[in-house]
């Protein structure tokens, strides 16, 4: 069967996610194996939608995009446990401190969806094997049923290396990502949204309003993310995309 995913940023409506390159790999015997095509038809690329860099130094937080000015974080004005956020990054003071920070990137960051009559499809997000090598980071991964619960996707970066920035330019690849059906046979095309094609502020309230009710509940939350059966039964399921 032939299914359909959509993904719409609104920062950057230049952001893309393609199918991973045959090119990149054409020529190694590998290339002939089909349990490595199989899965190589279901992973997406991620890519960068802007220039980005960010250090971390002493008590100081500094990044910029593009060529905009450089903005600066002064750790020491935050307690341990202070949760820190922008419009462009976000973090936990506690996880700036630990050997390898994490800093969760909001500009990258995507709404995700499938058609309304799927019910059941799974969603994982992963790390992209460049980015340790090239731009000193590893993307933290998860996965749920997007069927149940379509949301946005950022990126949540672990620093490699406390002491060296991490950067990236447009275009760049950031992360993974694939999506799983009931038969792992089928087909999956992954269709670009623009923001005025769809009322993206209004959606981003209703997953606003849907994440509250679900951190409230725990139980419906995880059911949420991980029932394959509780599609049709939520009755916090969306449906503002059923005729998109």
């Amino acid at each position: 069967m032939e299914y359909r995913v959509y993904y719409c940023s609104d920062e950057f409506e230049e952001t893309q996610i393609k199918p991973e390159d045959f090119k990149n790999h054409k020529g190694y015997s590998y290339c002939n194996c089909p349990v490595w095509n199989h899965r190589l038809n279901r992973t997406n690329i991620g890519y960068s939608p802007c220039k980005f860099s960010i250090s971390i130094t002493d008590n100081v937080i500094q990044y910029r995009i593009d060529d905009s000015d450089v903005n600066e974080i002064d750790l020491s004005q935050f307690d341990m446990d202070d949760y820190y956020s922008d419009d462009y990054i976000e973090f936990s003071v506690s996880d700036i401190y630990k050997e390898n920070p994490v800093i969760q990137l909001l500009f990258p960051t995507v709404y995700v969806w499938t058609d309304f009559e799927t019910d059941y499809m799974w969603f994982e997000f992963l790390d992209h094997p460049l980015t340790s090598i090239n731009n000193n980071y590893i993307a933290i991964g998860g996965w749920f049923n997007v069927a149940n619960h379509p949301r946005t996707s950022s990126l949540a970066i672990q620093f490699c290396k406390k002491d060296v920035e991490v950067k990236f330019e447009k275009n760049e690849p950031l992360y993974r990502m694939r999506f799983y059906t009931k038969d792992m046979n089928d087909n999956i095309s992954l269709i670009k949204k623009l923001s005025h094609q769809i009322n993206f502020e209004g959606e981003m309230d209703s997953m606003e309003d849907r994440r509250k009710i679900l951190h409230n509940d725990p139980k419906l939350m995880k059911n949420v993310l991980f029932d394959k059966d509780l599609r049709k039964k939520c009755p916090h399921h969306y449906n503002k995309f059923e005729n998109v």
